[in-house]
């Protein structure tokens, strides 16, 4: 009651001193028009207590005012608290003992932002009132659900728990399992890492040793090669004949020669005494080497073929090969005799290519070609020249097939090696 006449003597004294007192200007830069002029701007619009119209001021102008339309005026990130300052401020400026003056717009915007807010505050306590609403509904839904199933509820946690419990002592049982297993691949680890050291210190003796026996085979190579060589050179070398060189007239009509020696009966002329013995001697190696090739063995004959006068040893009579000597003659061209049916006995004529199967005189102990030895007389000096010559053809016949037996074993030889 108070309040209400407050207001009336405040629009009574407004109305008053409207006629007498400029109209106010207003913080926003209008001139704050009267009431009267507003009603007839709005007749439409519902009547506004005079009270209500004579307490809005504007606020003063050190402080900040803000548009009232929050889509025009407010930005989106002030927030709700700024818009509720701003809208205090506003009634504040409502109130009578404030010295702010607003303008007919401001009034209006004033309140338009009023009823905007009160519509927004009508919708959200109908939102507000459905929200209580459904959230009893849901209470008493759980209340009913949780008083029937609370045990089943519990029976299906506590399994649920149990089966938790048994899966985590599976995954610690596995866990372990895995750590002994991590710890047998440490182990395995350590050892391959061991072997593996162990290998490499191997693989470096290896390589070592294949350089060495790499080496140690060139070396091999090489001794092969040189022994080639020297088995080429000494297939082409015919022993014995390189040693003893025996050249026979194959007319008769000079005297054999071996080493360049005569071989004689009897010295004549230019052929003296010692050239004889030394070529008989020569003559009695060759024989001795022939036969020690084609592998001939007596126990009866020996041969000591001596620089100066060769012997010849049968059983134990001793045979001097001086110039003269017939008997000696008769021994030597027995044994060359054995020696030639040795070597036609044995395969070795077979494998030669080059010379005649059979030698170019037959002979016999006492014999050689048509001539008898024993008949023969000392001082048929043309005679005993013939047997010399004829045993000397012999004695080159077994010397080319000693000396081609002999190269044909050489390459053998050669080849087995290779």
């Amino acid at each position: 009651m108070n309040r209400s006449s407050a207001m009336e003597s405040s629009t009574s004294t407004f109305d008053d001193e409207e006629g007498d007192t400029i109209t106010p200007m207003c913080t926003c830069g209008d001139r704050h028009d009267d009431f009267q002029s507003l009603r007839s701007s709005r007749p439409n619009s519902k009547r506004t207590p005079s009270w209500l119209e004579s307490s809005f001021v504007h606020l003063s102008a050190p402080r900040e005012t803000y548009p009232l339309s929050i889509s025009r005026h407010v930005h989106p990130q002030h927030g709700y608290l700024e818009q509720h300052s701003h809208i205090m401020q506003l009634v504040e400026a409502t109130d009578p003992s404030s010295q702010v003056s607003l303008c007919t717009d401001c009034i209006e915007r004033i309140a338009t932002a009023l009823e905007e807010n009160t519509q927004r505050l009508y919708a959200e306590c109908h939102a507000y009132q459905e929200a209580v609403i459904d959230s009893k509904q849901r209470a008493k839904t759980f209340d009913a659900v949780s008083k029937v199933g609370l045990e089943t509820t519990t029976k299906s946690y506590q399994s649920e728990i149990d089966m938790l419990a048994q899966e985590v002592e599976a995954r610690e049982a596995e866990l372990e399992h895995l750590n002994s297993l991590y710890k047998d691949q440490l182990e395995i680890t350590k050892q391959l890492d061991a072997f593996e050291e162990q290998f490499q210190v191997e693989q470096n003796a290896l390589e070592l040793k294949a350089k060495s026996f790499d080496d140690y085979l060139q070396q091999l190579s090489n001794q092969l090669s040189q022994a080639q060589s020297e088995v080429d050179r000494l297939s082409v070398v015919q022993l014995p004949q390189a040693i003893f060189d025996l050249q026979v007239d194959e007319r008769g009509l000079r005297y054999p020669l071996i080493n360049q020696l005569r071989l004689a009966f009897l010295p004549k002329g230019d052929v003296p005494v010692k050239e004889i013995q030394v070529a008989w001697s020569q003559a009695t190696q060759l024989l001795l080497i022939v036969g020690t090739l084609l592998k001939y063995t007596s126990s009866d004959w020996k041969l000591v073929p001596l620089a100066d006068c060769a012997k010849l040893i049968y059983r134990k009579e001793i045979y001097n090969m001086s110039p003269g000597d017939c008997r000696s003659l008769i021994a030597w061209n027995a044994l060359l005799d054995q020696v030639l049916v040795h070597a036609c006995s044995q395969h070795y004529l077979k494998e030669t290519r080059t010379t005649k199967m059979q030698p170019p005189f037959t002979s016999s102990p006492t014999t050689i070609g048509n001539i008898e030895l024993t008949t023969l007389d000392k001082t048929d000096h043309v005679g005993w020249s013939q047997v010399i010559h004829r045993m000397a053809s012999n004695l080159l016949w077994l010397s080319k097939i000693c000396s081609e037996q002999v190269a044909a074993q050489v390459m053998i030889l050669a080849h087995s090696i290779a």
